[in-house]
């Protein structure tokens, strides 16, 4: 796949919340940019920031609670300066959200077919009759079977994977440059979870568009990754090509995510500990707390500043500074694993 230039730049970004706790930081000085049809994979535990991250980008997190901040640029125009209505219109025509539940984000009042020609009105002055054939033109491009006549039904006449399906339809309905995908896969089975992502696949290279996958599964990342960026606790540990994080995990946070994959042939118990309370998030390393390797500097300070260690592999980790040796924190034999199993795996 060819990465052009970037498509979208995040530098900086924060969301906090305003709650009856305090304040809650969920995404702290984050950074990361997608290339032209390129696929990004945000990766980490459920509460590292992943969702809103992604939803802070097209404003999505409601303000108040939520105050976000920092740049977001698509194709060079800040979308942190648009109002209300530059914004919804971004939304529609440049990018797209297929969000983890459709049983939720559906609207169980109305047929399918009519929240797809609904969504395409909005964007485009189109008569009822055109978009209608729009719409059922779309269902059948995702593999929605007999889409004519399920263009009618109603959410809860469709299974699972159908309606992700026609959630996929509606987020297609502007010809997004971008589609955020969040956890599209995580309520379906196996079987559909592969159908799902071969379409996605499919449509990526029909469309030309990046995509933005945000995960939790490691298997997932393998199969449909450009790039990847591990998340904990608001922050980024990690950062590299696909295979740079699948060969040569580099982070302990990193390691400790890839042996939780299931079928390496390890027993495994889950990593130790849990994520930070985000209203006292820990001074140093967000990790430092369940990290085997934690020393007196990885607790003092702020998160350690990301290091370049290969061309486009950053780690945020103390021992890669100057003055450490970074081969405490690597794992030879999970590297030599991760890269015979997993990313040999991807090719079955």
């Amino acid at each position: 796949m060819s990465v052009n230039d970037n498509l979208l730049e995040v530098k900086n970004l924060t969301t906090e919340f305003r709650t009856d706790n305090g304040m809650l930081t969920a995404v702290d000085a984050v950074d990361f940019s997608i290339g032209e049809g390129e696929t990004v994979c945000i990766v980490g535990e459920s509460g590292s920031g992943k969702t809103v991250a992604t939803e802070s980008i097209t404003g999505l997190v409601k303000e108040p609670p939520g105050k976000v901040s920092g740049t977001v640029e698509l194709e060079g125009k800040d979308l942190q300066s648009m109002n209300k209505k530059e914004l919804r219109q971004v939304r529609g025509d440049n990018i797209a959200h297929i969000f983890q539940n459709p049983q939720e984000a559906m609207n169980h009042c109305y047929s399918i077919g009519w929240q797809i020609t609904e969504a395409l009105q909005v964007h485009q002055d189109v008569p009822d009759d055109e978009a209608r054939k729009r719409g059922i033109d779309l269902l059948e491009r995702v593999g929605l079977a007999n889409a004519s006549a399920r263009f009618d039904d109603y959410p809860h006449e469709l299974s699972g994977g159908q309606k992700q399906r026609a959630m996929i339809a509606m987020a297609l309905v502007g010809n997004p440059d971008l589609l955020i995908a969040d956890e599209p896969t995580t309520a379906l089975d196996v079987t559909v979870q592969a159908q799902i992502l071969k379409l996605l696949n499919e449509l990526q290279e029909d469309y030309g568009m990046s995509i933005l996958f945000v995960t939790h599964d490691l298997g997932v990342v393998a199969e449909i990754a450009d790039r990847v960026v591990v998340m904990y606790a608001g922050k980024v540990m990690e950062r590299g090509d696909v295979f740079d994080i699948f060969e040569e995990p580099s982070h302990p946070y990193t390691q400790a995510l890839m042996e939780c994959i299931p079928d390496k042939g390890r027993e495994t118990d889950g990593i130790p500990g849990t994520l930070p309370n985000p209203y006292n998030t820990p001074d140093g390393c967000r990790f430092a707390p369940r990290c085997d390797h934690a020393n007196e500097d990885c607790t003092i300070g702020d998160q350690p500043e990301e290091i370049e260690i290969e061309r486009n592999h950053e780690v945020s980790c103390v021992y890669y500074q100057s003055g450490y040796d970074s081969s405490v924190v690597r794992d030879s034999e999970l590297e030599s694993d991760s890269s015979s199993t997993e990313m040999g795996a991807t090719d079955d």
